[in-house]
């Protein structure tokens, strides 16, 4: 076992905090080693006082081969596990430990167990990431040449298509999906790179592809498009109405900053959640507000009792008990709203006083407001 330097200099600290009590002269912490095939030893990791730095075995210290009144050994255990043992070496007379040492150098072999433990944690964590993170590698690596195949095969298939610029048009459309892929995948190699981890959104942050390059001109507008089409090609799979908008007001086409990226992330999630609850007959869409977006479907109206709990985390509405899913979308979504200071809700006909809301007539509508004056760079 390949001790970190924290944790060594943990262990000594501890030691050392211990040490000039109660007639203790000498402590010395090991842990239990065995390589396969072989007969388990116990290697010492610290002492106190630090007389030297060799670090013996207990097999290869003749001195301990005598037993004495003086010295005591204390295991580290964590469960039925034998982690390690703590010598005691004092100056006591006639070998009389005073129940109170006894009870203190319990407790601190307990402590020292428990960091072995967790120290044994972290080293089998470190080797499961590296693992994944080696696996993530070779799986980018095999779907970089097949994701190019496909796009060359496209290429070839629209010369072949000649004029059907409805068939081109599709597989344009497949075109662009690769590219949406490629995106995934510089978004996984960048996993095997320093990661900060953000400080609102967490480990559930949705793996939509982020604005990879900061540089980039991005607008409402340009962040939608992929996913409208996307959604237009959905519906015409599933045979049921689809609206967009079909015109587009100035702050939908000016420069955004590129934190409202995440904007393509809430409503690609909440268009995903319609396609997946509402009936197959319901129309679903999205129309541009004055003030943000509205994300609709005309199917089933989600229960006043579900209205504000279907953005709690864990949490699945009635309508989709029979249908696979974590409970976890809108609970990011909203998460993600507020982190760029808009807000996400469902709304309810009954109480919408604004009029520009009010005359959308549809089931279930999720309005995202916007700050719009702090979109734009």
């Amino acid at each position: 076992m390949k001790l970190s330097k924290k944790f060594e200099e943990l262990i000594l600290k501890q030691l050392e905090s211990f040490g000039c009590s109660m007639g203790v002269t000498h402590l010395v912490m090991y842990l239990a080693s065995a390589e396969q095939g072989t007969k388990a030893s116990f290697e010492m990791i610290g002492q106190w006082p630090q007389i030297d730095r060799l670090l013996i075995s207990v097999e290869d210290d003749p001195s301990l081969k005598v037993s004495s009144p003086n010295r005591r050994w204390y295991p580290l255990q964590e469960n039925d596990i034998l982690l390690g043992v703590l010598r005691v070496e004092t100056d006591l007379k006639g070998g009389n430990w005073p129940v109170s040492l006894d009870s203190r150098l319990k407790a601190l072999s307990l402590s020292l167990a428990k960091c072995v433990s967790i120290e044994l944690e972290r080293q089998n964590k470190n080797e499961e990431i590296n693992y994944l993170k080696n696996q993530v590698n070779v799986i980018i690596h095999q779907l970089r040449n097949p994701l190019a195949a496909l796009r060359t095969y496209a290429k070839l298939l629209i010369k072949r298509l000649g004029s059907d610029v409805d068939s081109i048009e599709i597989v344009e459309r497949m075109i662009i999906e690769q590219k949406q892929i490629n995106k995934y995948m510089d978004s996984f190699a960048q996993l095997n790179s320093p990661i900060k981890l953000p400080l609102e959104i967490g480990e559930e942050r949705l793996l939509l592809p982020p604005n990879l390059d900061n540089k980039k001109l991005i607008t409402v507008q340009s962040l939608l498009r992929p996913i409208l089409e996307r959604g237009k090609a959905n519906a015409k799979l599933e045979n049921r109405d689809w609206t967009e908008p079909s015109l587009w007001p100035d702050w939908t086409l000016s420069p955004l900053k590129a934190k409202y990226a995440v904007i393509a992330e809430i409503v690609a999630n909440l268009l995903e959640n319609a396609f997946k609850y509402a009936q197959k007959d319901a129309e679903i869409g999205l129309t541009i507000m004055s003030k943000g977006l509205c994300i609709f479907d005309n199917g089933k109206k989600i229960t006043k009792i579900e209205n504000e709990k279907i953005f709690q985390k864990g949490f699945r509405g009635s309508a989709a008990k029979k249908i696979d899913g974590t409970g976890v979308g809108l609970f990011l979504a909203r998460k993600l709203a507020n982190q760029i200071e808009g807000e996400l809700r469902l709304l309810d006909n009954a109480s919408i006083n604004d009029e520009e809301l009010k005359n959308l007539k549809k089931k279930n509508i999720f309005y995202l407001e916007l700050p719009i004056k702090e979109l734009h760079s």
